[in-house]
This record gives C-alpha cells, sequence and structure tokens, in this order.
C-alpha cells in the first residue's frame, strides 16, 4: 500500500469529568454520533467523523507496556475532509452546533478540550 496525503484531518482530545461506563456512552454519545452523521453538511464535507473513547482491558496498558505516562485524556474526535475548509464549513455551520450544544459540556470542561488542525500521511 502506498503513502498518500490527500486528505486533512481535525483532532480534538478531551479528558472527560468523570469515568463513563460503555453503557452511559451507548445511552448518550451513540445517539448524538446518530445525529452528526445525518446532518447535511457534515455528509457533503466530511469523509470521516470518528470518535474514540478510552478502553483499558489489558492488565497492564500499552502505555505502561511501553514505558510512556498514562494519558489524563479519554476521548478523541478524528474528522477528514479534503480540506481544512470543509472541516471548518462543517463544524462552524448552524445544524452541527445545534447538535453537539451542551453535549460537550456534560462530558468536559473547556479547560480540558484541546483541538487542532492536521496534515498527516496514511503510511498502512
Amino acid at each position: 500500500m502506498s503513502v498518500h496525503t490527500d486528505v486533512v484531518r481535525a483532532i480534538g482530545i478531551f479528558k472527560a469529568k468523570r469515568d463513563f461506563t460503555i453503557d452511559e456512552i451507548n445511552a448518550t454519545a451513540v445517539p448524538v454520533a446518530e445525529a452528526i452523521r445525518n446532518i447535511p453538511i457534515i455528509k457533503a464535507n466530511l469523509t470521516k467523523y470518528e470518535v474514540s473513547y478510552k478502553s483499558e482491558r489489558l492488565p497492564n496498558t500499552l502505555a505502561k507496556d511501553l514505558g510512556l505516562n498514562e494519558t489524563p485524556y479519554t476521548t478523541v474526535i478524528i474528522m477528514e475532509a479534503t480540506s481544512h475548509e470543509k472541516i471548518r464549513e462543517a463544524l462552524t455551520h448552524p445544524d452541527y452546533k445545534a447538535v453537539i450544544a451542551g453535549a460537550l459540556e456534560h462530558a468536559t470542561t473547556l479547560e480540558h478540550f484541546h483541538f487542532f488542525s492536521a496534515e498527516y500521511m496514511t503510511v498502512l
């Protein structure tokens, strides 16, 4: 497989206010994700909108096995598109803002939410 750099990303990472059970995530985050998926501007502009939640199920964490510090961050949101402008247009659209209004405040604080745009390459 070849390396490609034909898309861009925006990445949000945050530390949750508290631990959420998988049942709580399924009951709250999944419906929000479904609503986001059905927003026309999201469908038109983004090629990926992915939400990942921290899960440590092994006796030793991967961070520990690699000799790294455990991160306090619990959630990563990755958006991909063909341009940063398309991501900006989608995430600043009133329909998107209406769906996520209050959702992030339920899970985190602005102090614990970090966001950046990124260039990247896919290797595998």
